[in-house]
């Protein structure tokens, strides 16, 4: 009996004595291996490169997003991002493998980019000097340029000054306000403007109708005079006068609804022309036009500094209305017991300085 137990216990010794053995050469390295010594995993908006140390050079390092790319050297894995072009931050996993397979994850951030002048904030105004100061946040070097020399920027810190020179050209200017940083543009509209600058003799080309209620394109003469502070009249041929008013720095808002002539049918009973508001489709089978007194089209200041006809508001999902015209009320308001008929219409119109 005591000889069994002595040589069971040499066995169970023996077995002991292999699995502690096993467990020395085995288990140290695994922890070695996958060891973090030094881990710098966050980047700000630019980028550039950082180290994760190991403990000993892993078999495999590897980023699960294209925007970090990652080099082993020995122990020393080299963590490098670009610039981060979005507003968004970013973050990846770092997949770090050892010989054996085993593997751990390091997640890596990287801020997002704060950069833009402020939405909104264009520029209209008349012909007068002007100064304005914007806030203008950003975390990466930003330069601030115009495109005329009457246009000029200060920058200090997240305020950005901007100044506008009196406009003494007789004419609208148009020009921008352009920041640029890590290969990322923004801009911001000025508009200088003021009636005087619009005053004036103008050629009009549109689609008018036929006595057959087709279209055909024709010139018109425009005529355009001021009527009082930021109020004028647009005149086509010497004939129909619509009161329109003038937004400084943006052009001309023409709303429907105004009585822009009439005529005397008979002793004492006129048929009055009121303006409405056209469909740029308009046609023969589409004779689309509003009455009202309140919806309106734009004669708006382009990046040139000329006049072009605009849709003010959306009234319809598919149609445009950015043309005009009159109709013809037997009442000088657009009641509709008062309708009689289509006056005539400007569709598509374009206006030509002489």
């Amino acid at each position: 009996m005591k000889k069994y137990i002595s040589i069971f216990m040499l066995v169970a010794a023996a077995v002991l004595g292999t699995a502690c053995s096993s467990n020395d050469n085995e288990l140290p390295e695994y922890a070695v291996g996958l060891n973090v010594v030094k881990a710098q995993t966050a980047f700000n908006v630019i980028g550039g490169t950082n180290e994760v140390k190991m403990a000993s050079e892993p078999a495999q390092a590897y980023a699960q997003d294209a925007w970090l790319t990652v080099t082993k050297k020995a122990e020393t894995l080299m963590l490098t991002a670009a610039t981060n072009t979005s507003p968004q931050s970013r973050n990846t996993l770092l997949v770090i493998k050892s010989q054996q397979g085993d593997s751990i994850t390091l997640n890596v951030q990287q801020e997002g980019i704060t950069f833009g002048l402020p939405a909104g904030e264009d520029i209209f105004t008349d012909d007068k000097a002007v100064q304005k100061t914007l806030i203008a946040t950003a975390n990466v070097p930003v330069t601030y340029v115009t495109t005329g020399d009457w246009i000029s920027v200060e920058q200090k810190g997240n305020e950005v000054g901007v100044k506008v020179t009196e406009n003494t050209t007789g004419k609208a200017r148009v020009g921008w306000v352009i920041a640029k940083a890590v290969g990322l543009v923004d801009s911001l509209k000025v508009v200088q403007a003021s009636l005087a600058d619009f005053v004036g003799e103008y050629k009009q080309t549109a689609k008018m109708r036929n006595a057959d209620r087709t279209l055909s394109e024709r010139t018109t003469d425009v005529r355009i005079e001021a009527a009082g502070t930021n109020k004028a009249n647009f005149i086509v041929d010497n004939k129909y006068t619509w009161s329109v008013d003038f937004i400084p720095g943006k052009g001309f808002k023409m709303t429907n609804g105004k009585v822009v002539a009439k005529n005397e049918v008979q002793t004492g009973v006129y048929e009055y022309f009121i303006s409405v508001i056209v469909a740029d489709d308009f046609s023969k089978e589409h004779e689309t036009a509003i009455n009202g007194t309140q919806e309106s089209i734009l004669l708006s200041i382009d990046d040139t500094g000329n006049l072009v006809f605009k849709e003010a508001q959306k009234l319809a999902s598919e149609q445009t209305f950015s043309s005009y015209g009159w109709n013809r009320f037997s009442d000088s308001k657009p009641v509709m017991g008062a309708y009689r008929g289509i006056g005539e219409v400007y569709v598509q119109p374009k206006l030509t300085r002489k």
